[in-house]
């Protein structure tokens, strides 16, 4: 699967155009718009390798663009804002821990600092946790989205559950993970080139997006609810012969 995502790109009709127009994108993403119009492409992929179609789509129809990535930015900012939360309590909890410790030294001191710590310790390893378990829910939840078009499917809990809970969906995120991690060290080569490096880097950034994008939408296909499933339009009449 993994050499068949880095071909997904590669083997479409407009693949220079679109990588170029990706990598430009990603550059101009501290404005917010063209990351936001990099999320709308992924979701295209999604939807479409989802639906059996391999042809990558173009850059087009940007106002539907622009509005199907502003839902995957929505997803993608709520799932990381769970986990911030956590950490947010861990240092009110810290600062609060220590506030109430008795002063003057002694056993009373330790004893407030030690129960403390172990608080901080143990928010702390359950703020990772929720990390993790957002990084693997979340190209579920982007693949739900792009799949039928309604933002709430993006945290339809039930649903993403009986989808992130299969082999073949930890199958597909580990093998998205081990494209993004790929693309991620050819960065890291290029990036030893000041300047030309970094940029090339956004290029191969938005490539192996887009193929790590393609396995999950493959995955997506095998592992969606019943009730993702798109429904099934007429059969178009055959022209007689």
């Amino acid at each position: 699967m993994i050499s068949a995502s880095l071909d997904y790109l590669r083997d479409g009709d407009d693949a220079v155009v679109t990588v170029l127009i990706g990598g430009v994108l990603l550059l101009a993403s501290p404005l917010i718009v063209p990351s936001i119009l990099v999320l709308g492409y992924v979701s295209r992929v999604l939807r479409l390798t989802a639906d059996g179609d391999d042809e990558p789509p173009v850059f087009d129809e940007w106002g539907d663009l622009l509005v199907e990535g502003a839902k995957a930015f929505a997803v993608t900012l709520v799932y990381s804002l769970v986990p911030l939360a956590v950490f947010a309590v861990a240092a009110v909890v810290t600062v609060g821990a220590f506030v109430v410790v008795p002063g003057g030294g002694g056993s009373g001191t330790f004893l407030g600092s030690f129960v403390a710590g172990v608080l901080v310790l143990v928010i702390g390893i359950a703020g990772l946790a929720v990390s993790l378990v957002g990084l693997y829910v979340t190209p579920a939840a982007l693949a739900a989205v792009a799949d039928s078009g309604r933002l709430g499917d993006g945290f339809a809990v039930g649903a993403l559950w009986t989808v992130v809970s299969k082999r073949a969906y930890a199958t597909g995120w580990l093998t998205a993970a081990a494209v993004v991690l790929a693309g991620a060290l050819a960065i890291g080569v290029l990036s030893v080139v000041p300047v030309l490096g970094t940029i090339a880097g956004l290029f191969v950034q938005f490539y192996a997006l887009v193929a790590a994008a393609a396995v999950i939408g493959w995955t997506w296909a095998d592992v969606r609810p019943v009730s993702a499933e798109p429904a099934e339009s007429e059969p178009a009449e055959r022209p007689a012969v």
